[in-house]
């Protein structure tokens, strides 16, 4: 009896395995994907931080999806950020088409809300759109000491530890960011680090592991006399998702066939005129920034 009901199942699954062939093979119709290109986008970038600085925006045009070239500047808008009774004006660089900064040097202050207002007439049409976005600015992390030691996971590796402590509120959202003597070792979108503080028992940081330095990698290797700065950035959770949806985006669709790329939410929105239908993307955010450095011996 058992033979037979091995038998049988093996007779099964062949028929099984004849029939997917067969639907398989009968799938000769073809499939036309459509490749016009999209109406343009308006895309505006930027943010405010804690660092005095002359703070500044982006404001492009989308370039088509099989472009190879850098998306358009635009010239001609009037750009501000606003907190409270301060308003900030941005002009064009004159080096950067599309690049407006703040006339004199400003520094975000934590638990205060910014406000970005662009008009452009980005449609053409002779009437100027209003666009606007806002964001409030998290207070830092207060950073006490930073060390690089051999990684326990791998001879290959050096960890970054760190101690200090987070801000009081309930849920705190970072990005963090390690430097080499100046030089930025996570510029890419896909390296930039994302956190939360859910995970943790205290506000207080005592020996937390940050960064993996492969010395395998040339860009990673350490020399003595090296300067190694750990920069942490309090974030909105907004910004966060943010970051998080685009870097989802950029490493494409899993598994294989699953959803079509989208556009990423964002916090700018058209004011006027009312039922405009221009499309925009980017996003406007306000971070605070903490560093702290150390030479490795």
């Amino acid at each position: 009896m058992e033979l037979q009901l091995l038998i049988s199942r093996r007779a099964f699954t062949a028929v099984c395995f004849l029939v997917v062939l067969s639907v398989l093979g009968g799938c000769e119709e073809r499939i036309h994907i459509r490749t016009d290109a999209s109406d343009p986008r308006l895309i505006i970038y930027g943010y405010i931080t804690t660092d005095t600085a002359n703070h500044g925006i982006w404001i492009t045009r989308s370039s088509d999806y099989f472009s190879t070239e850098k998306p358009q500047g635009i010239s001609g808008a009037g750009v501000s950020i606003r907190c409270k009774e301060d308003i900030y004006t941005l002009s064009e660089d004159a080096s950067e088409q599309g690049y407006y900064r703040m006339e004199t040097p400003v520094a975000g202050q934590a638990g205060e809300t910014y406000t970005l207002e662009v008009s452009l007439d980005f449609d053409g049409n002779g009437e100027p759109e209003t666009y606007r976005a806002a964001s409030f600015l998290p207070p830092a992390a207060r950073l006490d000491s930073i060390s690089v030691v051999p990684s326990v996971f791998s001879e290959n590796l050096m960890e970054t530890l760190l101690w200090g402590r987070l801000p009081d509120r309930e849920i705190n959202y970072f990005s963090f960011h390690l430097y080499r003597n100046d030089t930025l070792l996570n510029d890419s979108l896909r390296g930039f680090s994302l956190s939360d503080d859910e995970f943790l028992n205290s506000k207080d940081i005592q020996g937390l592991p940050t960064f993996y330095l492969n010395q395998r990698r040339e860009s990673d290797v350490l020399i003595p006399g090296d300067r190694i700065t750990f920069q942490i950035e309090g974030i909105t959770r907004e910004y966060s998702r943010f970051i998080s949806n685009a870097q989802s985006e950029s490493r494409g669709s899993i598994p294989l066939f699953g959803g079509p790329p989208a556009n990423l939410e964002t916090n700018i929105r058209c004011l006027s005129p009312s039922g405009n239908e221009v499309g925009v993307s980017g996003f406007f955010t306000a971070y605070s920034k903490a560093r702290i450095s150390m030479i490795y011996y």
